[in-house]
């Protein structure tokens, strides 16, 4: 019997296991934050709000706001983002 043949133990084996789970909730922790610390949309890169509005009539056709609505949705958007 040569060496590099041992087994490994049960006890090995679960440690390993253990360690390779530890690494992966670290990785998946890493890819949360940045997920939760990449920036809101710019408020530029918002539709004006016409075209908004425009769109959103030809989506919807009994859609009852005004421009005034979408423009108010649209700054609640922009605070946000900030």
């Amino acid at each position: 019997m040569g060496r590099g043949t041992e087994s490994v133990t049960p006890e090995q084996r679960r440690w390993l296991k253990v360690q390779m789970l530890e690494q992966e909730l670290k990785e998946a922790r890493r890819s949360r934050e940045a997920n939760t610390n990449s920036a809101p949309p710019a408020v530029a890169d918002l539709p004006e709000p016409a075209d908004l509005l425009n769109q959103l009539k030809a989506r919807r056709k009994k859609w009852r706001a005004d421009l005034a609505d979408v423009e108010a949705v649209l700054d609640v958007l922009a605070e946000l983002g900030t």
